[in-house]
């Protein structure tokens, strides 16, 4: 994997989930449930961490990985996203990125190994330029007044509507020079890539992190879990 540099970004503290990425979640924390998986599939990965938080830049020399301390200016939630992305990609020097989010901690090994070869393959024979995953979600979808994805006076069954595809952001892979250009871990033509559950889960606020927390701990009872 020497064109690829797996990216981990965390900030310190947190404002719905006090120390997410840092506190115990199951046996380990988030930061180091991902790092570890890194490793576990890839054993000489690129892997950079950019935090400004010291715990967390310790656990990613713990995982031998190349460590950025952030400045300030990119850890502020005023900052916009776009500005953090082409910061990131003018710190890599390979041609790929694998953005990695460590709120998805029930990715599986073989999910990630999947994307990566997925993308390299289609990135040579198609015009897609990106690999997002994402969740296919059945439900239905209104904007205001309106039905977006169904028709009220035809009510169907869930099962018959229409799938909408939902970013999980789980993982991202992009060209770096891409990247950096627009400021994006996703463009307008990529490659979708489903995760069902538990792999789709994203831990953002408290009552998703108590809720995983329990899954990690009885992660053997939803290893065969299928989706009906």
């Amino acid at each position: 994997m020497k064109n690829i540099t797996f990216v981990v970004a965390v900030r310190k503290g947190s404002k719905r989930v006090k120390n997410k990425n840092t506190r115990k979640f199951g046996n380990l924390s988030l930061l180091e449930i991902k790092l570890k998986q890194i490793r576990n599939v890839y054993k000489s990965a690129n892997i950079f961490l950019s935090s400004d938080c010291n715990k967390s830049l310790k656990v990613g020399k713990k995982y031998k990985a190349i460590v950025d301390r952030r400045p300030s200016k990119y850890t502020n939630p005023k900052t916009p996203m776009k500005e953090v992305y082409k910061y990131f990609a003018k710190k890599i020097n390979t041609k790929y990125v694998c953005y990695l989010h460590v709120t998805s901690p029930f990715l599986k090994d073989s999910s990630l190994k999947k994307t990566v070869n997925t993308f390299l393959k289609n990135e040579k024979k198609t015009t897609y330029n990106c690999l997002a995953t994402a969740s296919e979600v059945q439900e239905y979808f209104w904007d205001k007044n309106k039905a977006i994805n169904y028709d009220p006076k035809n009510h169907p069954r869930s099962q018959d509507l229409k799938k909408i595809l939902a970013l999980n952001f789980a993982v991202n892979i992009v060209k770096t020079n891409y990247m950096a250009k627009y400021g994006r871990i996703t463009s307008d033509n990529f490659y979708p890539y489903i995760l069902n559950f538990p792999e789709n889960i994203d831990i953002d606020n408290k009552w998703q992190f108590m809720i995983g927390d329990f899954i990690q701990k009885n992660r053997h009872k939803f290893t065969n879990l299928k989706n009906d």
